[in-house]
């Protein structure tokens, strides 16, 4: 009897050893899902391929990319939040999701409440670009021909947030209507103005900066505060006639709610790494991205000001859902 309790001692004391390191954020024996709301080619997707071999050493855990699109987020923000909270699925959105939550308040889905965010990494610009023979050059010409004629342009899909640039630049601040056209993601969209399918896109910048620089689409305006470093001849709209505006696109890492504090600091802790590796750094400014990086507390502050912001938009354009 007296071995039989040794042995029984020695069992507790691996289960409590074992539960003591799962507690610390040791991994489980399986891979890392980096979900994108998005399908391949766009900003976000961009940003998790970049991210996923690094964070791959990082964790000492494979991490592979999985895109997830539809409805700007919502439909990856579900799987996400219904997912195991062991860190082994990881949104990856953009304020795009915000919007798309403000424009669907039926849905069932609050990236706030349901998810834990883990930081932000490599803002970028939307830019608005065009066909080469477009006859417009800079954005005052642009809005000059939109009085002229209908134009239209595409996006990532309704309820993004080049969607409601188009809704809240063009629209409520020069005075000229659009028609929108979504696609599954900005690759897509480019895709369709490079094949003549629209006059416009608005995208983030990543599927765009090779193209621009090639003299293949023509850039009209970026939105951030300063050009963007890798298309220093396209000029920002606050030169363009509106000072002080600047739009960003963020793209944000978060796992479900009830994710256990030690998990989700050994994920932001890898994330935050990476945005600092050089090698990185450089990738991310090639394709016109800029290197800011925030944690998930400050992120979490962000989208919370962001969800009244673009509440305000939304109802005064008049393009959610009931």
């Amino acid at each position: 009897m007296m071995r039989i309790a040794k042995v029984l001692s020695a069992v507790l004391v691996l289960i409590a050893v074992a539960a003591a390191a799962h507690a610390q954020g040791s991994p489980p024996n399986k891979p890392v899902r980096l979900v994108v709301i998005f399908p391949p080619g766009g900003g976000a997707d961009s940003v998790a391929r970049l991210f996923a071999d690094k964070m791959t050493a990082q964790l000492g855990q494979t991490v592979v990319v999985e895109n997830r699109p539809g409805a700007s987020g919502i439909i990856a923000g579900k799987q996400v939040a219904a997912a195991d909270p062991d860190g082994t699925s990881v949104l990856v959105a953009s304020n795009s999701t915000v919007v798309a939550q403000v424009m669907n308040p039926n849905s069932g889905f609050d990236l706030s409440r349901d998810l834990k965010a883990l930081g932000s990494v490599a803002p970028q610009a939307i830019i608005i670009v065009a066909q080469p023979e477009l006859s417009a050059n800079t954005f005052q010409e642009l809005v000059g021909l939109a009085k002229t004629r209908r134009l239209n342009y595409g996006s990532p899909g309704a309820g993004s947030v080049p969607h409601l640039l188009g809704v809240y630049l063009l629209g409520m601040m020069a005075g000229v209507t659009l028609d929108h056209i979504p696609f599954p993601g900005s690759a897509q969209a480019v895709t369709g103005l490079l094949g003549k399918q629209i006059d416009l896109a608005m995208v983030t910048t990543a599927p765009a900066v090779s193209l621009v620089a090639d003299g293949k689409l023509k850039g009209i305006v970026v939105t951030t505060a300063e050009r963007a470093a890798a298309l220093p001849k396209v000029p920002t709209v606050a030169e363009s006639g509106y000072p002080g505006f600047s739009l960003s696109v963020w793209t944000g890492f978060f796992v479900p709610a009830k994710t256990p504090k030690p998990v989700a600091d050994r994920l932001e802790n890898a994330i935050l790494k990476v945005a600092s590796d050089p090698e990185i750094k450089a990738k991310l400014t090639q394709l016109g991205f800029e290197l800011t990086s925030i944690g998930g507390d400050q992120l979490h502050r962000g989208i919370v000001a962001e969800l009244k912001q673009w509440t305000e938009v939304v109802a005064k354009a008049g393009v959610g859902t009931k």
